[in-house]
């Protein structure tokens, strides 16, 4: 179950618009937003389960999608239990590899905040690139966070994973 994963001050501390406590009367109503926002293709947002066990351990998205424009962003979070595993990495490298493959898509972006190393790390090991920081981009909690910038086009994809378009 997703809640008590989502319901965890460390989660919070790195999302941006993700409150503690989380209410748990809001999961079931996002849950069915996501839902209906798949239908209408707007936004892809997965539940990541273990293989072994189907347990839910986090979320990996694209949202902000722009079919006129091919992008989307990349969003992502994992319950703590399960950081430092690789999971992550995983998860998000094929959700890069869908949004090119079965969306179509010709731009894959992602921002995290500049203190939070270990995303940083997961978008680089999907092969994001750093395209820059925006200092003071956004506020959380009365202060303000710098974000980092990261993108990755189709082409770049593609050699990156040996493929041909």
């Amino acid at each position: 179950m997703l809640y008590p994963l989502i319901n965890d001050p460390g989660i919070a501390a790195n999302m941006l618009s993700l409150p503690h406590p989380y209410p748990a009367n809001v999961l079931v109503p996002w849950i069915l937003k996501c839902r209906e926002s798949m239908e209408k293709r707007e936004r892809f947002e997965l539940t990541m389960v273990l293989k072994e066990t189907g347990q839910a351990i986090g979320v990996c998205s694209l949202s902000r999608i722009s079919w006129e424009h091919m992008n989307a962003e990349l969003g992502y979070w994992l319950g703590r239990p399960y950081w430092g595993k690789g999971y992550m990495t995983e998860a998000v490298t094929r959700l890069v590899s869908a949004g090119f493959e079965v969306l179509g898509l010709e731009r894959i972006y992602a921002r995290c905040f500049a203190t939070n190393p270990a995303s940083a790390r997961v978008l680089e090991k999907a092969g994001l690139k750093f395209e820059g920081k925006g200092r003071h981009e956004i506020k959380k909690d009365d202060r303000f966070i710098d974000m980092l910038h990261f993108g990755l086009i189709r082409a770049d994809w593609a050699v990156k994973n040996h493929l041909v378009l």
